[in-house]
């Protein structure tokens, strides 16, 4: 898509994967914080006009709606940033979340301007007063690439409970790698200039260098980083979503909302093979094979906790905690290929207090 300069536009189905992604994970993730945090906070930095030509939600919208919808209502208070630096978008956003059923526990506060100095204000803020932030998911979706320095993700991500969602516009950051009039405002946005490393390469390595690279620096902020890749009408690498978190249970079920989303665990969606009449974005399941590969790799001849199995799965490989039971375990198991130790209630179950010894 070209530079946008209307105030709504229609949406794309990358889009429309995007906000999937962003729905599940926020309807998984906000019970879970809320049950142990008694605020949380959802800020989302460039958060538009909250609606689409065709009349479908935008990220504020679907933010909202993932805690007043839930099944079981939320306790905690949830308090939502909205920032938007273009004024027509910022007015049409407030006009269209004073529509909105908002529940009693959240409260949202609209910001025209740029997200970089927005939450830079907000962060120097809370240190003046030596106040810690609530736990706080960020989510990063900017059009282009010179608004979102790493300085900036990297102040977020010295907050304990921080994580992001970003996307990370690889198509434009690829066009204009070469013209070194850029070149500092690459280093602003990797954080580093492994980037240059890109130029002069083929496109299977430049696209190789570039995710590393950010995915690099991104490790040095949090524990867990994950990314899933879009792809436009002529299924090509436009953009990428990168997520990043210290919590192994974030991790779990960013992935968990990208898998349903990308049935395959490929952690890809192309506009170009999208059909909307499927029922789901994919068909194809995910390859048992190869995560059973995996685990033997790792553990072939040697005993582990159940727990430590759990995080290689979540944490060394694409696949998640849904997968590895029913699917790898229960087989092996079954055909005696491991001994399972300790005590469990039933068989083919396996808690965090036994052992897996892979024969």
């Amino acid at each position: 898509m070209g530079k946008i300069t209307t105030t709504i536009w229609d949406i794309e189905p990358h889009t429309e994967a995007k906000h999937a992604i962003l729905r599940k994970y926020l309807d998984a993730w906000i019970p879970i914080l809320s049950s142990w945090a008694k605020n949380v906070n959802i800020i989302d930095g460039f958060s538009g006009p909250g609606e689409y030509n065709g009349k479908e939600d935008g990220s504020p919208v679907i933010a909202i709606k993932s805690v007043a919808e839930q099944r079981i209502p939320i306790a905690s208070k949830i308090f939502f940033l909205f920032i938007e630096k273009d004024k027509d978008r910022y007015d049409f956003l407030q006009n269209k979340l004073k529509t909105i059923s908002i529940p009693k526990n959240v409260s949202y506060a609209c910001i025209c301007g740029e997200f970089s100095d927005v939450i830079e204000n907000e962060l120097n803020k809370l240190n003046e007063k030596n106040k810690s932030i609530a736990p706080t998911f960020v989510f990063i979706d900017p059009f282009g690439f010179k608004d979102t320095p790493f300085e900036v993700i990297n102040k977020i991500m010295k907050n304990d409970f921080c994580e992001i969602l970003i996307t990370f516009m690889y198509e434009e950051i690829n066009r204009f790698i070469d013209d070194t009039r850029l070149e500092q405002t690459y280093i602003k946005l990797f954080g580093n200039e492994k980037w240059k490393d890109a130029r002069g390469k083929s496109p299977e390595e430049r696209f190789k260098i570039i995710h590393d690279s950010y995915l690099g620096q991104l490790s040095t902020v949090a524990n867990f980083v994950h990314s899933f890749k879009m792809k436009n009408k002529s299924n090509k690498d436009d953009y990428l979503l990168f997520f990043a978190t210290k919590s192994l249970l974030g991790l779990e079920r960013m992935k968990e909302a990208m898998w349903r989303v990308d049935k395959k665990g490929n952690f890809e969606f192309s506009d170009a093979t999208y059909n909307p009449n499927q029922t789901v974005l994919f068909e194809l399941g995910p390859n048992f094979s190869e995560l059973k590969k995996m685990i033997l790799k790792e553990y072939k001849g040697k005993r582990v906790t159940a727990k430590k199995l759990e995080h290689f799965v979540i944490a060394k490989t694409p696949f998640t905690t849904f997968h590895y039971k029913t699917s790898i375990l229960k087989p092996m198991e079954e055909k005696r290929e491991i001994q399972v130790l300790g005590h469990r209630k039933r068989k083919f179950s396996y808690p965090d207090g036994v052992t897996i010894e892979f024969l």
